[in-house]
This record gives structure tokens, C-alpha cells and sequence, in this order.
């Protein structure tokens, strides 16, 4: 509860809740510890101070509590039932009764000093309690019931203890559960776009002799009034909603011999990835030219991001190490009048095996255009509401993204909207951002339908697109989908000629949104971005589409570069062998560099895009030109194509890894954690832990690595770590078992 001054009150917004996340280690004497990061946001345009309340469950032990506001240790008052009441008392006098909340006996108050407008403030609270026991079980809970809007909810529990753990459930929310041994378990539920209405509990009891089992959970999103699931036998016991939502939730103890799982153990049903091998060692003397088209897409990122906060690891096939290096922002040098500004550095290689191995780090950095100064655009969002998309809320997922982009657009911009369930229709003709409210309304009431015509969308979407096009100003396609395509042309090979015949007849970019992860098809969304000369993202919190769409609105939507390409030629005479780190599925042909109708990538406003190889020199090398780095483009607005070019000697290597700027050792670090998530030959003895314990030292010196802005840089950096973490763990498990 947060209460602003009384001078403010009157006109106080509540602050935006950015991030509550909870970590919880309960130890074998019941005694669990609560970690509480909480981050909110002032979005008034006035600066904003007052008290911070937080409530304390009865148990809670005052010795052991502490509170920090931005990092600062802070001395709090502990405000018991007495006074709690008589600060409600003074609260009812000048707040809405919405500010009254029900929470405990207790309460540690703080005072917030004033925050800016549009900036974030950071609350970190500990507290030890007692956990609950009762007659069969030992309860943890965790208020909730605030009914506040949080982007990010996190509840993480680990349990450990000298008995097996038996059964472990918790009645509120639907969580992933995960047996570290029988003595110790991690319990963890997140959600993005959440209220906090309902209260958290987990449930678990220690037993001398404990027998496998698993937590078996229905869910049936296709029947709106289906009747409740029962489980009838005389050795289950049935529970009662682990969460009530659109869907329905029952679970029940069964014994690991039935199992119902996604098959071939896979995390989700109907999940489509295509892998395209690890690039080798390449002698130069058989060939000694590298060439790729650009690529600064980072939906793989975001993607297996969801696989690991969801407790598994991902396919190797959805591991595209590139997209995990380019989904972080490196701060090169802008250029001052070219399109692009070619970084190049390199040192000996970290985590390579084998002598005289190096590291080169090919960085290149796209022309910002200001925001006032970007062309109008002309939108046609292209959105997929089959019945798939009412899955995980998806098709809300992309009306909040929507919203989003809506509101960053000027007046002058124009948008459109098709939608396709089983046939396609226009929903919006193309109109003015003037008329914002009128945009916003139509989207918000789009609603799941009918089976997925891929086919007709596409084409009523870029039809629309066409008959609006303006040669002046920015002409998209952004399509919404899960990427599944039952109904019409399925196959992806017509629907992507389909595609390829509109943008080089008429010019409109595309923009691919993947949403979701059962009945996802990866694959295609990829694709279909390819041959639109477009860009690929995937959005799996309301967090990542401001990424997309407000922080970075001018580079998803104006092209600087059309078809860039870049080839590296390697100097035999020093170089034994190279390899191109990622990029499989971007190889050209050498002869294609200069080839001005052959396809490449596609480059936004201030994008970068890096490159890393690693590189075997020959024997007493210690000078002589090492490589010749390539990039050709072609100017959208002019047609003009152009090609830079520099050299990197060897000379220019740095003497030890730790000597390069931090964006390299950064880079490199993130490389090495994917493909030690694709199972690469090249890092077989590669270790998650060295992984971790490089980007947090490299984060703790140099967060600016990831952003100049401090909060954006250690949200990001936190969520990297975590990541790795997560993985390492999982890994351990499976290992395990």
C-alpha cells in the first residue's frame, strides 16, 4: 500500500507495480525466509513521495526483518493492530475507500522519498516467519489480495528437509513443481499482466517412505461451460481448482507409470522448431570467404526464455545462437554520416579449446533516425483470434501489445485491421491515429473464433496494405499469430511465395509477433519474416512488447538498409581455420555478396548487429593481416546499394580476454550460454556455472554493458542470470535422474 503526501492525494495516479517477486527458502525447521523485490513506477508527471506500507503475516519475526528502498537499508516502524487501525482511520479522510486493504494485524512503514515522474523506485523487504503446521501438512502463505495490476509476478519456494518430501500442491495457483531429491523440491509460479487477488499457498508434508509420483493437471479451453473434471478412485485424492480462469484446473497424485505428457516428453503439445546443424572449422586454404546475410531479430531469446522460467530446458532446434547475442544492445559507436559503423575487435578466446585460438568480434552499428524525424507509417495489423489463440490468454497478450504501439503512433499515422479465424475479414479500414479511441475499441473487442485460414489473412492483410501504400511514408504488415495454419493453404512453402510476391511487387515490410507456446509453429513465423523483408519477434510478457513497440518503435518500424550482407575473407597465410559462431540459417553463397537481387536481411533504425568467429592462427603468427570484413546494403529510399569494407590484423588482437571492452567479453558470454543450450560439439565441456559467474562479474563492473539506464540495465541483467541459473538447475535434474 502505497499513500501519497495529502497535497498530492487529490491527484495521485497509483503507481504502475513493474515487478513483485517473491523468493522463499523454507529450511527444515519450518522456518521460511521471504525475500520481497518489488519495483513501481510514478506515472504522474509530477515527482511523488509518501508512506509505504507492507504487511506482515503474524508470525513474522520483527529481529529478523529488514527493508531497503533503492538499496538503501532503511529503518522501518512497525506498526501494530493499535496503530494500524488508527492509520486506516487517517487514510479513509483523504483516500478512496479502493486504498483500504485487508492486510494482517501488523505492518512495517516506510517513507518514500519523492520519486521523478516516469521513473522507477525499487523496494526490497525480508522477513522470517514460522510456516503454518497443521493436522496432515505444513502450510507457507503468502498475501496477495490487493487487486493491483503487476507486470511481472514471480513466486519462487525452496523446500528443504531432513525426511522425503511427500505430496507438495498449492491450492491457490497453478505451479511448477520440481524434485531436487526426495529431501528437497523448488515450488515456482510466474505470470505476467496479473492482479493480485488471491492469496498464495503451498501446501507440502514430510513422510518416512515416499513413492513416485506426478501432478496430473486438466485443462479444457475449447468448452466455455464445461462441467467440473472429476477424478474417481479410491487411492486419489481429489483437490479441489488449483486456479480458476477462462479454463478449469483439477489435479490429482497419480502414479508415474500413466503418464500424460506432451509427446516424446517434450514441454508443450505441437511445438514446431527446425534446427540447421553447428558451422565447422573451415580451412582457408579449401575456402577462406565467411558470408551471411544480416540478422537482428531476438525471438529465440525470448523464446527460450519461456521454456526456462517454465522449469524446462528448450529444444536445441529453438537455440539460434545469434538472435541471443543480438538481443542485447551493445552501445557501439553510432556513424556520423554512413549508414552503418563497423566495429571489429578480438583477443584470445575465453572458452574455446585448443591453441592459438581466438576471438573475433565483428560489431555493426545501424544510423539512428531521431523519432520526429521517422516517416509516417501505414499499419495493417494482420491477427490471428482462431480458437488457438484463446489459449493463455494470447489474443489478450496481443491487445495489450497492441495498445501499446497505439499510443506510441502520431496522429499522422495510419492503421488498419484484418482478422482471420476461419476466413479473413477487415475489421478496420486504415485510419487516422486521430481517431486513437476509435482504433483502441475495435481492437479490444476482437474475441477468439473459428479455425486458423492463414492464407486468407495474409492476402486480405496485404491487400488492404496495397491499396493504401504510400511510396513517402512506411508501409507494414504486423501479423499476430501462434504461427499454426489449419484451414486454406497450409502448406509454408505457397504461403511464403504468396508473401514474396506482394513485397517485391509493391515494397510493404512485414513484421512477424509470435504469441504463445502450445501450438506454436516457430518455423513459420521465422519464415514468413525472411521473405517479407521483414523482422521476427516473439512477445512472452507485456514487458518484451514495450521492448518492441515503445522503446524501440522507430527501428521495428523504418527500414535503414534492405538486403545487408556480410562476407568475411580469412588470410591463409595467418589463419588455420575459422568458424562463424550462429548464423546457420543466414548462409549465402559467396557469389551472392554482390549479387544485388539476391535476398539478405533487412536493418532498422539504430539496430546492431554482431557477429563472432573464432579463429585458429598458424603456427608463430604474431603479425600479418588476419581478415578483410565486407558489408553491402541497399539504401530503401534511394535504391543505391553500397559497400564498406575494413581490415583486422593480428596485430590488433588484444594480449588476454579480460584486456577487451565488456560489450566483447558480454557478447562472447552469451554466445558460450547458447550453445551450451543447443548441445553444441564445438563447447561439449562447456559449464552453465563459469558461464554464470563470467556475466555476473562482467555485469557487477560493467552494467552499463547491457544499458546506459541503470534500472533498465540491472532488470535485464538480473533476467539473464536467472536464465542461466534456471537452466543450470534443470540441467542437474534431468542429469539426476
Amino acid at each position: 500500500l502505497f499513500v501519497p503526501s495529502e497535497t498530492q492525494a487529490s491527484q495521485f495516479q497509483k503507481l504502475i507495480v513493474e515487478r513483485y517477486h517473491v523468493n522463499v527458502s523454507i529450511d527444515d525447521n519450518r522456518l521460511a525466509t521471504t525475500e520481497v523485490d518489488l519495483v513501481f513506477s510514478n506515472p504522474n508527471n509530477v515527482s511523488v513521495g509518501g508512506l509505504f506500507l507492507f504487511p506482515l503475516p503474524a508470525g513474522a519475526k520483527q529481529k529478523n526483518t529488514e527493508i531497503r528502498i533503492s538499496g538503501n537499508l532503511t529503518e522501518p516502524q512497525l506498526l501494530r493492530q493499535q496503530k494500524l487501525t488508527e492509520f486506516y482511520k487517517r487514510i479513509l479522510q483523504a483516500q478512496d475507500l479502493q486504498m483500504l486493504q485487508t492486510i494482517g494485524t501488523s505492518a512495517l512503514q516506510v517513507e518514500i522519498p519523492p520519486i521523478p515522474d516516469n521513473t522507477e523506485c525499487r523496494v526490497q523487504i525480508r522477513y522470517a516467519e514460522l510456516v503454518e503446521k497443521t493436522d496432515e501438512s505444513l502450510v507457507y502463505t503468502h498475501h496477495l489480495r490487493t487487486n493491483q495490476p503487476v507486470e511481472s509476478f514471480l513466486m519462487s519456494i525452496d523446500i528443504e528437509g531432513e525426511d522425503a518430501i511427500g505430496d507438495i500442491e498449492s491450492p491457490s495457483h497453478d505451479v511448477t513443481i520440481q524434485r531436487r531429491d526426495e529431501a528437497s523440491a523448488s515450488v515456482a509460479y510466474y505470470a505476467s499482466d496479473v492482479e493480485l487477488d488471491l492469496d498464495f499457498v503451498c501446501r507440502y508434508a514430510f513422510v518416512d517412505n515416499v513413492f513416485n509420483e506426478e501432478r496430473l493437471v486438466f485443462r479444457d479451453v475449447s468448452m466455455d461451460n464445461a462441467p467440473p473434471l472429476t477424478l474417481h478412485s479410491p487411492t486419489f485424492e481429489r483437490k479441489r481448482p488449483a486456479r480458476v480462469m477462462e479454463s478449469f484446473a483439477y489435479s490429482a497424485i497419480v502414479p508415474t507409470s500413466v503418464q500424460f505428457n506432451p509427446p516424446n516428453g517434450d514441454a508443450y503439445r505441437d511445438v514446431f522448431f527446425k534446427g540447421h546443424g553447428t558451422n565447422p572449422f573451415i580451412d582457408p586454404e579449401d575456402d577462406n570467404q565467411s558470408t551471411f546475410g544480416m540478422d537482428a531479430d531476438s525471438a529465440s531469446y525470448s523464446v527460450v526464455r519461456r521454456y526456462l522460467r517454465d522449469g524446462y530446458l528448450p529444444p536445441i532446434e529453438a537455440v539460434r545462437v545469434e538472435e541471443f547475442v543480438n538481443a542485447f544492445d551493445y552501445d557501439y559507436t553510432p556513424p556520423t554520416d554512413d549508414t552503418f559503423a563497423l566495429h571489429l575487435e578480438g583477443a584470445p578466446s575465453k572458452f574455446g579449446e585448443g591453441k592459438r585460438l581466438q576471438l573475433l568480434r565483428i560489431g555493426i552499428q545501424g544510423r539512428v533516425v531521431p523519432d520526429v524525424d521517422r516517416k509516417d507509417a501505414i499499419l495493417t495489423f494482420v491477427i490471428d483470434v482462431s480458437g488457438s489463440m484463446g489459449m493463455e490468454n494470447r489474443l489478450g497478450l496481443v491487445k495489450k501489445a497492441l495498445r501499446l504501439l497505439v499510443k506510441q503512433l502520431r496522429p499522422t499515422d495510419k492503421i488498419g485491421i484484418v482478422v482471420y479465424g476461419t476466413n479473413a475479414r477487415v475489421v478496420l479500414p486504415h485510419t487516422s491515429v486521430v481517431n486513437r479511441e476509435h482504433i483502441l475499441e475495435s481492437i479490444d473487442a476482437l474475441c477468439p473464433e473459428g479455425v486458423t485460414n492463414v492464407e486468407d489473412g495474409i492476402h486480405k492483410g496485404y491487400e488492404l496494405a496495397r491499396r493504401n501504400s504510400d511510396s513517402d511514408c512506411i508501409n507494414r504488415v504486423i501479423l499476430c499469430s501462434d504461427g499454426v495454419a489449419n484451414e486454406g493453404v497450409t502448406s509454408a512453402e505457397a504461403l511464403l511465395k504468396q508473401i514474396r510476391n506482394y513485397v517485391d511487387e509493391d515494397g510493404i515490410f512485414l513484421t512477424t509477433v509470435g504469441f504463445g507456446m502450445e501450438n506454436y509453429n516457430d518455423v513459420l513465423m521465422e519464415n514468413l519474416a525472411k521473405k517479407g523483408n521483414g523482422n521476427y519477434a516473439y512477445v512472452d510478457t507485456l514487458s518484451e512488447a514495450r521492448r518492441i513497440f515503445v522503446e524501440n518503435l522507430t527501428g521495428t518500424l523504418q527500414v535503414i538498409a534492405k538486403d545487408a550482407k556480410v562476407q568475411v575473407k580469412f588470410n591463409p597465410d595467418t589463419v588455420r581455420s575459422f568458424r562463424l559462431i550462429g548464423y546457420e540459417n543466414r548462409q549465402m553463397k559467396h557469389e551472392d555478396f554482390r549479387n544485388d537481387a539476391a535476398d539478405a536481411g533487412e536493418i532498422g533504425s539504430g539496430h546492431n548487429v554482431t557477429a563472432l568467429y573464432e579463429v585458429k592462427l598458424n603456427k608463430g603468427v604474431d603479425r600479418g593481416r588476419l581478415a578483410k570484413v565486407s558489408i553491402r546494403y541497399e539504401d530503401p529510399d534511394t535504391q543505391k546499394v553500397t559497400e564498406v569494407s575494413e581490415k583486422f590484423r593480428v596485430e590488433d588482437l588484444k594480449d588476454e580476454f579480460e584486456h577487451t571492452s565488456p560489450g566483447l567479453q558480454f557478447a562472447v558470454t552469451v554466445a558460450q550460454f547458447a550453445e551450451i543450450l543447443r548441445e553444441s560439439f564445438w563447447v561439449k565441456n562447456g559449464c552453465l556455472k563459469t558461464v554464470h559467474q563470467t556475466l555476473k562479474g562482467i555485469l557487477q563492473q560493467h552494467p552499463e554493458v547491457i544499458s546506459k539506464d541503470e534500472e533498465h540495465a540491472e532488470k535485464r541483467g538480473e533476467e539473464l542470470l536467472v536464465l542461466v541459473r534456471n537452466a543450470e538447475r534443470i540441467k542437474k535434474q534431468e542429469q539426476a535422474s
